[in-house]
């Protein structure tokens, strides 16, 4: 008997959903087929169902954390705007503390930026614009002038800080990040009319 489209969507979700959750944690390369079906609880012949191999999972699962991630379920909250921008960016970078479950693409994959697969490259820069014209809506709402230029400093100075403060240990990580989103958010206060 054949599987139903709703049970077909639904093992395609959780294909997305461990695929997602491992690229985000250890990038395109260190993350093999193997490892995503066994935490999707699958086999091999389910992802060839879904998916021509592990560049179009990669394209599919970027897309699928990036919806799912915390910008865009922020972005769903009705919080003011004085205190919308302050809690994206201390939710963005309170990543070693919360949300696991559904982390944002950019935080982690730094090396993917540069990978030699252009479709990984291609995906990573998706998911950066993406992100750049969330927080330019967001400030172009405020009044800032020069909203994507300011969204693409803040997104930058965001994933450079995560990136650099993960190789801190836990005290000095701490401290580098309060100070960073201190810095992070007077800067987009500073643009705001």
């Amino acid at each position: 008997m054949p599987y139903t489209a709703r049970h077909k969507e639904q093992s395609r979700q959780r294909i997305l959903h461990a695929a997602a959750r491992l690229f985000c944690s250890h990038g395109f390369d260190r993350v093999t087929l193997t490892e995503i079906m066994k935490k999707a609880n699958m086999t091999h012949g389910a992802f060839y169902a879904h998916f021509s191999g592990k560049s179009s999972l990669y394209e599919a699962a970027m897309e699928f954390a990036s919806s799912n991630g915390f910008w865009a379920r922020n972005q769903k909250q009705t919080e003011t705007k004085e205190t919308h921008l302050k809690a994206l960016v201390t939710r963005y970078l309170s990543w070693s503390k919360n949300d696991k479950e559904h982390p944002s693409p950019l935080e982690f994959l730094v090396t993917d930026a540069a990978h030699k697969d252009e479709k990984v490259r291609q995906v990573y820069q998706s998911c950066f614009d993406s992100l750049v014209d969330r927080l330019s809506g967001i400030l172009l709402k405020r009044g800032v002038t020069q909203p994507k230029e300011v969204a693409e400093e803040t997104v930058i100075s965001l994933v450079g800080t995560v990136t650099i403060a993960r190789s801190f240990n836990a005290v000095r990580q701490s401290d580098f990040i309060k100070r960073a989103q201190e810095r992070i958010i007077n800067t987009l206060n500073s643009h705001s009319k």
